[in-house]
């Protein structure tokens, strides 16, 4: 069964990453939550480094992974993250970047 994790942390933003996105600017550090769907029942933690090294972000502080309790989503203030949920289940992953 596929769970979707959440990991928060902080990363620095190398301009390095695997593909184009709406990334911050280079070289500044950033708070992340990274959405991450993985099959099985337990968080992956390598797995979320690799994710977020595609992403292009270093010199990463990553909590450990906690499943995403999909009826919070429902939540009006939770409804924003509803797109990174569908994103991390049709991508593998998807970052949410605080400035």
């Amino acid at each position: 069964m596929t769970t979707v994790y959440l990991y928060g942390g902080t990363g620095k933003y190398s301009g390095t990453g695997a593909f184009e996105w709406s990334s911050p600017k280079v070289g500044n550090t950033h708070r992340f939550i990274l959405f991450v769907a993985h099959d099985g029942a337990e968080a992956q933690q390598e797995t979320a480094m690799r994710e977020l090294a595609s992403f292009g972000f270093t010199e990463l502080q990553v909590g450990q992974g906690k499943p995403i309790a999909v009826e919070v989503l429902n939540e009006p203030q939770m409804q924003a993250f509803q797109k990174h949920y569908e994103g991390a289940l049709a991508e593998g992953s998807s970052i949410v970047w605080y400035p």
